[in-house]
């Protein structure tokens, strides 16, 4: 029985170390740092079309970076490991959350593209219930991904993927600044800290494991 119990707790720790690279923290702090971009530019000349297109593109490429760093960084400096059915199916479900929300972040920005032109979009301003709803299903989503995942900043994450919205519209009815500028600066003091952790902890990981190390 404790042999059973030191394997699992072993492939718990190894499956944490998946996350003190940092790439997890830079990856979704773009995709929301991408969110806020969307907001401006939806108060911008640009076209909805080009929007969309610079919006996808700036994901596609982040998404990529994601996979590269993991391929090409990570696996070389701490290796792979084949977890158990049980963890397997864990990871599924946090992956169908995560997709899931940030689908929905997506679906958000371009939403801050097509309607917002000089203040808080009008559905938006006159029915503020989908920025609660965002903010709850942020929430509950990274609290699974923290609680499934072993990683207990995700629960702060969910608080700073809830927050964006909901203030961008309380911040844009009581000042004189426009809706996307306002979204965007509080998309942006979300994301920011997001992806300064990452970093912080892609450098540290680099120092702790050199290529070759493991």
């Amino acid at each position: 029985m404790s042999e059973k119990i030191n394997l699992k707790d072993l492939e718990r720790k190894a499956f944490r170390s998946t996350f003190q690279d940092g790439l997890w923290d830079i990856f979704l702090g773009l995709l929301l740092l991408n969110m806020g971009g969307g907001t401006l530019l939806g108060g911008s000349e640009m076209s909805l079309l080009w929007s969309m297109v610079v919006l996808t593109l700036f994901a596609g490429a982040v998404l990529i970076l994601f996979w590269a760093g993991k391929k090409f960084i990570t696996t070389p400096r701490i290796g792979s490991v084949k977890f158990g059915a049980q963890r397997k199916s864990k990871l599924k479900r946090v992956r169908l959350a995560l997709f899931v929300s940030v689908l929905l972040g997506a679906l958000m920005a371009l939403w801050g593209v097509g309607s917002s032109v000089a203040g808080v979009p009008y559905v938006i301003a006159r029915l503020p219930l989908p920025a609660y709803v965002w903010a709850a299903q942020c929430v509950v989503v990274f609290s699974l991904a923290a609680y499934f995942m072993d990683v207990t900043r995700f629960y702060l994450y969910g608080v700073l993927y809830a927050l964006p919205f909901p203030l961008g519209v309380v911040l844009a009815q009581n000042t004189n600044l426009s809706g996307s500028v306002s979204m965007a600066i509080t998309f942006g003091l979300a994301g920011g800290p997001m992806v300064l952790v990452g970093v912080v902890l892609f450098f540290r990981f680099l120092r702790r494991y050199p290529v070759g190390a493991q």
